[in-house]
């Protein structure tokens, strides 16, 4: 079974939310070789930025993304941890290779095939792709805790 794994199911189980149980299933479907795991570098991107994001409010008590902006840059101990999280996680990300997950490229194609999408289901851009990219790669499910990937009837939506 293909499975396109989305950047909410990663920070479910990472950042300990609601849900964290059932993200904890799908990934170690993957660890066991159970399914095959696609996820593409912009879900990579979404889960760092998420990370880095968690991880500054907390040091820096905001949420003010110019502020944590500012932080990332000037100072060093905020973002020395956040860059150990980014390790963390790049660690459990080169484990999971091993085992089951593949990062697929998204082409120009995807992008175009994307715009379809938009327009019939309303989704986000970054959706849309994900959407073309789990179709091409000829994904069985895509695996999100994001509710706007259930108007897609192309695919089926997991959990």
């Amino acid at each position: 079974m293909r499975l396109f794994i989305d950047s909410s199911v990663f920070l479910k189980l990472l950042l300990d939310e609601p849900g964290a149980d059932k993200a904890k299933e799908i990934l170690e479907m993957v660890e066991e070789s159970k399914v095959l795991g696609y996820i593409t570098p912009m879900v990579l991107e979404e889960i760092s930025f998420k990370l880095i994001f968690a991880k500054a409010s907390e040091l820096l008590d905001t949420k003010n993304v110019w502020r944590i902006r500012e932080a990332l840059r000037l100072d060093d101990g905020v973002r020395s941890k956040c860059v150990e999280l980014l390790r963390s996680f790049r660690n459990y990300i080169e484990y999971l290779l091993i085992k089951g997950l593949r990062v697929e490229y998204v082409t120009y194609d995807d992008w175009l095939r994307a715009f379809n999408i938009i327009e019939k289901y309303g989704l986000l851009p970054a959706d849309a792709i994900h959407v073309a990219v789990a179709l091409r790669v000829r994904a069985s499910a895509i695996a999100t805790f994001d509710e706007d990937f259930k108007a897609v009837k192309e695919i089926k939506i997991v959990p």
